[in-house]
């Protein structure tokens, strides 16, 4: 389907449905920064498990940068997203910071893994992120999230700001959760050493026992050298969150692998399995639209 571009419009805006059998794109909508490059099927566990890589033109948050993502996941999809690569936040003048907003919809019998690559925090950066997670109780869902921080020639200074609010819901009804944390200008002696910062956000259906995927992904946290961590059963069992502290990035992606590999383990079996192959969408004919928009959109150059 394709969507006239509006101003405040999302500037990655993507779509999925079921399709002969497996997970294609139905809306993809992007501006600048954002490059959307095709899809794979790598996952010989689940082959329909649509794979991508979301890249943007700098690569950088920088100033007043304002990103804002929309993902929409149609019944019994399944989709693997990253990007390319650790994405710095720089300096921001006093008085602004960059922004960004990230909205995922999981859809009955859908699977969404949500693994952006962290964050490389630079001396007075400031940044402000989002993340709004509506997950079906008979959804599954894994989004991560990390930060470090760098320091050019051992610099002693920090960030200047680092905000980050995330709300869940179930099945579109009130939040669940609200997970927010801010820090401000902090001293670089609070952070005791540990230079990488990690939290995991688990919500597997409803048929999952939570009890037993907290056991171990404690169990798989101890035995990764260096790392600090915990999970937790989200209220009403919505899912659990597991939060990190390690002493640099190759530590959690560590952990996000033992994490993504306990995740994937304790899912149920694939529902998509016992449909039948032409059960795919209301118009399993239509192509896919992919549709840049106009510079008429809004958008901060990160130049």
């Amino acid at each position: 389907m394709t969507k006239p571009a509006t101003k405040g419009s999302a500037l990655l805006d993507l779509s999925f449905v079921r399709r002969a059998g497996r997970t294609v794109i139905d809306r993809r909508l992007f501006a600048w920064p954002f490059v959307l490059t095709r899809g794979f099927y790598l996952d010989p566990e689940r082959p329909d498990r649509l794979s991508l890589i979301v890249q943007t033109g700098s690569g950088a948050l920088h100033g007043e940068d304002s990103l804002v993502q929309r993902l929409e996941l149609g019944p019994d999809t399944a989709v693997c997203l990253t990007n390319q690569g650790a994405t710095s936040v720089h300096h921001a003048d006093a008085g602004t910071r960059a922004t960004e907003l990230v909205s995922l919809q999981v859809a009955r019998g859908a699977s969404l893994e949500y693994l952006p690559e962290p964050r490389i925090l630079f001396p007075d950066a400031a940044l402000s992120q989002q993340l709004d997670i509506d997950c079906d109780w008979d959804a599954n869902g894994l989004v991560v999230d990390a930060f470090t921080m760098h320091a050019p020639e051992a610099e002693q200074r920090t960030f200047r700001e680092l905000e980050s609010v995330v709300c869940l819901r179930r099945s579109g009804g009130d939040p669940v959760l609200i997970d927010r944390s801010r820090l401000l200008s902090p001293d670089a002696n609070v952070f005791r050493g540990a230079r990488a910062f990690a939290s995991a956000y688990l919500m597997p259906s409803s048929a999952v026992e939570l009890g037993g995927v907290q056991h171990r992904l404690t169990e798989a946290l101890n035995e990764i050298s260096g790392v600090y961590g915990a999970a937790s059963v989200m209220p009403e069992e919505a899912g659990l969150v597991v939060r990190i502290v390690a002493p640099d990035l190759r530590s959690v992606r560590a952990a996000f692998e033992r994490i993504k590999e306990i995740y994937r383990q304790s899912l149920p079996p694939d529902r998509t399995k016992r449909l039948p192959a032409t059960v795919t969408s209301a118009d399993p004919a239509a192509p896919e639209i992919a549709c840049v928009r106009p510079s008429s959109v809004e958008t901060v150059s990160p130049l």
